[in-house]
C-alpha cells in the first residue's frame, strides 16, 4: 500500500448516536466498507488505500486528535478524509465517496 498517491480515511464514532430513519451508510460495518473498498479498486485500480478509523473508545494520539477537532469544529460524523485534508462532514454514500475521489484525481492531474 505504500505506493498508494490518494489515501481515504472515514473517521466515525460507532457509539454516537445514528439517525432513526437510517439515513446515511453505517461505515462501521464491515460489508460496507469491504463493497466500498471493491467499488473503488475496480472503479480506480489499487491507488487508492481506504480505511475506517473509529473514534469510539480509541487511545491512539491520532484518534484522539481527530476527536478533538471534531468537537472544537462542531463537526458532523462520519468524515471523509482524503489525504489528511475534510472533505465531508456528515452523511455520505458510496456515490458520494466514488465522486469526491474522482474529483481528487481530476484535480491532481491539473496540476
Amino acid at each position: 500500500m505504500t505506493k498508494n498517491n490518494i489515501w481515504i480515511t472515514i473517521i466515525d464514532d460507532s457509539n454516537s448516536e445514528k439517525c432513526e430513519a437510517h439515513c446515511g451508510v453505517d461505515w462501521s460495518r464491515a460489508e460496507n466498507l469491504a463493497q466500498a473498498s471493491r467499488q473503488i479498486k475496480e472503479r480506480f485500480s489499487t491507488r487508492i488505500a481506504l480505511k475506517y478509523s473509529d473514534l469510539s473508545g480509541a487511545t491512539d494520539t491520532l484518534s484522539l486528535e481527530w476527536r478533538k477537532k471534531v468537537s472544537k469544529e462542531n463537526l458532523s460524523l462520519p468524515l471523509l478524509v482524503i489525504n489528511d485534508k475534510i472533505r465531508i462532514s456528515g452523511e455520505f454514500d458510496l456515490r458520494m465517496l466514488l465522486d469526491v475521489i474522482d474529483a481528487q484525481i481530476e484535480t491532481r492531474s491539473c496540476r
